[in-house]
């Protein structure tokens, strides 16, 4: 029997975002109006259409609360949690409920961390 190959899959080194990327990425945005990610990140260069995308909802977009959240949002992710429920449908219900913009990514992370705290306690 022929001795099978490993395939390995090359990863990419984690390079932190610059400020004139930003910059960058955000005139793209609004030239594709938030959309074609793969033409932007032609145009960026640096970058491919998922990071661009990723960056550009989760941390550059307008109105994105960036404030630690409140005991009452961590409330309701936990019980929203509890039944099953996606971080996106759960983002969506904090930021319905308390009238702020919480990106999925941040009730994640939230989660995570108040549960590690939990598990150390």
């Amino acid at each position: 029997m022929p001795e099978m190959k490993k395939i390995h899959r090359q990863h990419r080194q984690h390079i932190h975002w610059k400020i004139e990327e930003d910059e960058k990425l955000r005139r793209l945005a609004i030239k594709y109006d938030k959309r074609k990610w793969k033409n932007i990140a032609a145009e960026m260069g640096t970058r491919d259409a998922k990071q661009c995308r990723e960056r550009y909802f989760g941390h550059l977009e307008d109105g994105i609360d960036k404030h630690p959240l409140s005991k009452e949002e961590e409330a309701l992710i936990l019980k929203f949690r509890e039944t099953g429920n996606g971080w996106a449908r759960i983002a969506a219900i904090v930021n319905d409920t308390f009238k702020t913009k919480r990106t999925a990514n941040q009730v994640k992370n939230n989660y995570n961390q108040r549960l590690l705290e939990i598990l150390e306690s």
